[in-house]
């Protein structure tokens, strides 16, 4: 397994490449610029072609790159949908261009139109992108409102339309928040086997704990141990054949530098218990 954070770009490219190495990551997750804007710079070839440099340098794999929090994908709104495109577009044109390896996805809000039209509208406007270079994940989420991807049946027209061109990045702290409690092994086995049954694999684990509890629909994550869920489930979820031989991502709260470290330590802990790392 190899394990990571969720870095912010604030100071640049290679600053984040820095940060990564200084916390002993594998691998490691950015935005490429501020998730809550629409607004993008062109980033200089310079920067770009340093960054792919540090990185490869450092042997740091997979390169995940995260969408904007304002795309909705699955919108009923044609002029919305039109504008996560056009922006999704974009994001994986750079992230190309960065040699990024994965691009996570949020699968959106069906705004009131229902799961089954919320998930057609997803797939329609995924499915020009699906054979970028970029791998597409698409991530579970709590479940929360109108928010499509709470639970895995959801996601079975996508996979049957789209079939493996794309993945499943799994939100561990988003998955209990949904009802599956994978504290217990036999559930995390319950959603393997789920999961197979659309052909679809989780290729990334987004490893967060759980400030609110089983089944509340509410996206709150916390420091691994902190939580709901406890060490005892990441323990559960390494030793797991399946999930152990994923990459593993924090995405826990941004409180400082150290608090990264003691979050990666755990995972990277564990790891080596099990014979991972």
């Amino acid at each position: 397994m190899k394990i990571g954070a969720h870095i912010w770009i604030g100071k640049g490219l290679v600053k984040a490449v820095d940060d990564a190495i200084s916390l002993g990551c594998d691998c490691f997750q950015i935005f490429l610029q501020n998730p809550r804007s629409w607004k993008r710079t062109k980033r200089s070839d310079n920067e770009v072609m340093n960054f792919i440099g540090k990185v490869k340098e450092n042997n740091l794999s997979p390169v995940v790159v995260h969408m904007p929090y304002i795309l909705n994908l699955a919108s009923p709104e044609k002029k919305i949908a039109k504008m996560s495109q056009v922006l999704l577009e974009y994001e994986l044109l750079e992230s190309e261009r960065l040699k990024a390896d994965y691009y996570v996805i949020h699968p959106g809000s069906h705004k009131g139109a229902g799961v089954e039209a919320g998930i057609k509208n997803l797939t329609g406007n995924i499915k020009p992108f699906v054979h970028s270079s970029v791998k597409i994940l698409v991530e579970n989420t709590a479940g929360q409102g109108d928010m499509l991807g709470g639970r895995w049946e959801e996601f079975g027209y996508l996979f049957e339309s789209i079939g493996t061109t794309i993945g499943i990045c799994f939100d561990t702290a988003h998955a209990f928040q949904a009802g599956y409690d994978i504290r217990d092994a036999q559930v995390i086995s319950n959603i393997l086997e789920e999961i197979k049954k659309y052909s679809a694999s989780i290729m990334l684990v987004h490893a967060n704990d759980s400030v609110s509890v089983l089944g509340s629909h509410l996206d709150r994550h916390q420091h691994i141990g902190r939580g709901y869920l406890g060490r005892k489930t990441f323990e559960l979820l390494i030793k797991n054949k399946y999930f152990g031989a994923l990459p593993f991502i924090i995405e826990t709260p941004k409180v400082n530098i150290e608090a990264d470290r003691r979050n990666l330590k755990i995972l990277r802990v564990l790891g080596i218990k099990y014979g991972k790392v």
